[in-house]
């Protein structure tokens, strides 16, 4: 008598541990939202749900491949994905330590009790600086613990191997770390970095048109103008916004783009310092523009239109000197990205085929 085999089950853990992280991630928007919509500076966090959502999906392939317990095997998936490739000390088939294992999960329930007294402090006492370091940081803590618990079995049950539950946490780098970016990272420019960015950028801009003998001086954050007039450096021409759109912008063009560690944190940088530097020449133009035509036509637009005007066009030269210099230097982290990805030398892959083709006679 012929007997049907029973089918297999499948281990819907991960899935239960995917769903808990995405109800966390909903608090954190909940919480950083508060600070999105308070100021024009951080709007930019309201594109962060939705970039995380792209890269998961990008990478969902790999994931699925992981969870379905066929990323090891074969080179593929590790040839074709550097990037996410662990360290060649760990072995495939090499279990997790159990001191591995003790660390994430202390660590994890600490994350746990860190986002559940932000979230918290911010029902209770509304969203303030302390409670979405807490909020968020906790979310970032948690998230790996349960990637890291998620991919303790595939979907069939059978335990991972280290290499493979490394590999898994590399994926969620950008979507799990990019929170930081859009919510304690602002609150952390705005009190430690602004005010001596303020200062910098005076500076450098006093600096930079003196050497043209413009005879600015410096008061402050306040430049004197040689006819007396005075051009205030206000908080928006720290170069704070542009610092902070340009970090989240090098992070995701980074974790798309780029499949090197190195590579990607140092375009990171170079994002930063393209946004410093752009702001410093920013303000350089609103003041020559300011020496040219007075400091209140920074208030209207190119053709000397106030705001309330018919005539009004685009917007005030303030304002379009701003997003000019945003724009630039979006397109000139996007000109990097092929400069970050040339190959110096040939991969041993193209060194084969190469060497295949000259085995093959000529046939004439």
């Amino acid at each position: 008598m012929k007997h049907d085999s029973a089918p297999e089950k499948t281990d819907r853990t991960p899935l239960f541990f995917a769903a808990l992280g995405v109800l966390m991630c909903a608090v954190v928007i909940w919480d950083q939202q508060y600070c999105w919509s308070s100021k024009d500076d951080y709007l930019f966090g309201y594109l962060v749900p939705f970039l995380c959502a792209f890269v998961l999906k990008e990478r969902f392939h790999l994931l699925r491949a992981a969870f379905a317990g066929t990323a090891g095997n074969g080179a593929t998936a590790e040839t074709a994905n550097d990037e996410f490739s662990p360290p060649a000390f760990i072995r495939p088939g090499v279990r997790a330590p159990l001191i591995l294992e003790a660390l994430f999960a202390a660590g994890t329930l600490f994350s746990v009790l860190l986002f559940a007294v932000g979230g918290a402090g911010t029902a209770i006492y509304g969203a303030a600086a302390i409670t979405t370091h807490e909020n968020t940081m906790g979310f970032i803590g948690a998230a790996f613990g349960l990637a890291w618990f998620a991919s303790a079995r595939d979907f069939s049950g059978k335990p991972l191997d280290l290499r493979t539950r490394l590999r898994v946490l590399m994926m969620l780098v950008f979507p799990i770390c990019v929170w930081f970016v859009s919510g304690p990272f602002t609150f952390l420019v705005d009190s430690q970095i602004r005010t001596l960015l303020l200062d910098k950028v005076t500076a450098s801009v006093v600096g930079l048109l003196n050497l043209f003998d413009f005879s600015l001086v410096q008061e402050g954050n306040i430049i004197v103008l040689p006819g007396g007039d005075t051009v205030g450096v206000a908080d928006a021409c720290s170069g704070i916004r542009s610092m902070t759109a340009c970090v989240f912008a090098g992070s995701f063009l980074a974790a798309i783009f780029l499949h090197s560690l190195k590579k990607k944190a140092l375009f990171v940088g170079v994002s930063i310092v393209f946004a410093l530097i752009l702001n410093i020449l920013r303000t350089s133009f609103l003041t020559l523009w300011s020496l040219w035509h007075g400091s209140k036509a920074l208030e209207y637009d190119f053709f000397g239109n106030p705001t309330d005007s018919l005539s009004f066009t685009l917007g005030t030269v303030h304002d379009v000197a701003g997003w000019t210099a945003m724009f630039i230097t979006f397109a000139m982290l996007l000109l990097l990205i092929p400069v970050f990805n040339l190959k110096m030398t040939k991969t041993d892959e193209e060194m084969d085929f190469r060497f295949a083709d000259d085995d093959v006679p000529d046939e004439r």
